[in-house]
């Protein structure tokens, strides 16, 4: 397979995009033609500056305008800027209107079509006319909760239940994700900004909906809950001091049913110092497990899950608002 040649450009430089700009450009190699970013102390400087590398001859700018294309290219961008697909359509709509298939690691992107029907259809009539794809992926969702486990039920006859787990130990992890998951507040504090929706890993239903929806099944009932991690100890970490007895984390579950009484049970551990893991378990005639010791490290992951979707895009085109059980087996194509 000869190597994939497509423009690429990195629209967000948050630390998850800088992971991705930093993998795309000196690990695979990727024709780099722009990054984006709003931040002033970003814009005008090179993006090896960015990088901490060598300068790459390229400024990163605060409008696509900016950016110089070669129309002839076929034209990927990975967009990295935000969870709520409310928020991030208009810019997803700009890199459409500039000629982009978009590659994002908007959560709740990677199934739209419930919590959004509308906007999904939106998003998808627009592609299509544009004649570009738009998905959202990632590592979870977009991978270890549901395209992984799509992909492991190809050896299975039949199915009762399904359950994923996934363990992540948020001491090893960036500062956002550790104040994302309520690291050093008090009980009270969490479970309020749990109650308000203000808290919490944004995508676990959507993974669930994919599964479903990647197994031809309907779901009747979905049932989210949320609970705090507390420490038994004391911790110092990025984020600070953590004292015994504040919120080390949060123990998320999603639970569903399928209207033929299957279920579908997803539960994702945020938290300092437990032990890291994912799992997935199939239930059934030939009851299937997988582990991942030490699961997969969401941050360099992400960064290959966008890269390599990216490629699978411009190797396979095809218009519109796509899912990870859409598109071909994704792979590192180089």
């Amino acid at each position: 397979m000869g190597h994939i040649n497509f423009g690429y450009v990195q629209f967000g430089l948050g630390p998850i995009g800088v992971e991705i700009l930093k993998q795309a450009s000196e690990v695979h190699g990727l024709s780099v033609i722009g990054a984006v970013d709003i931040d002033p102390e970003k814009v005008g400087k090179d993006i090896g500056d960015i990088l901490g590398t060598e300068a790459k001859g390229k400024l990163v700018v605060e409008n696509l305008n900016q950016v110089t294309v070669n129309e002839e290219q076929s034209k990927i961008a990975i967009h990295a800027t935000g969870s709520n697909l409310a928020n991030v359509w208009p810019q997803i709509k700009n890199l459409l209107d500039h000629g982009f298939s978009v590659v994002s690691t908007c959560e709740e992107l990677s199934y739209p079509w419930h919590r959004y029907p509308e906007l999904a259809k939106e998003i998808d009539d627009y592609a299509k006319k544009k004649g570009l794809s738009v998905i959202g992926t990632g590592v979870n969702p977009g991978f270890i909760m549901d395209t992984m486990t799509l992909f492991l039920t190809s050896v299975t006859n039949q199915i009762s239940n399904i359950k994923v787990s996934r363990k992540v130990d948020v001491s090893k992890r960036r500062l956002p994700l550790q104040k994302k998951v309520g690291v050093g507040m008090n009980v009270e504090q969490f479970t309020e900004l749990a109650e308000q929706n203000k808290i919490g890993h944004v995508g676990l239903e959507e993974s669930a909906r994919l599964i479903a929806y990647g197994l031809g099944l309907t779901l009747s009932d979905v049932k989210n809950t949320i609970n705090p991690q507390i420490a038994e100890k004391e911790y110092t970490l990025a984020i600070g001091e953590l004292k015994t007895g504040q919120v080390s984390g949060q123990h998320q579950l999603v639970e569903a049913e399928t209207d033929d009484g299957r279920k579908i049970t997803l539960e994702l551990i945020m938290a300092v110092d437990v032990e890291q893991e994912d799992r997935i378990i199939l239930e059934g005639t030939e009851r299937t497990e997988l582990v991942i010791p030490n699961g997969i490290f969401g941050d360099t992951a992400t960064a290959a899950m966008t890269i390599n979707v990216a490629k699978t895009i411009a190797s396979t085109p095809t218009p519109g608002l796509l899912t990870m059980a859409d598109i071909k087996i994704t792979r590192n194509q180089q």
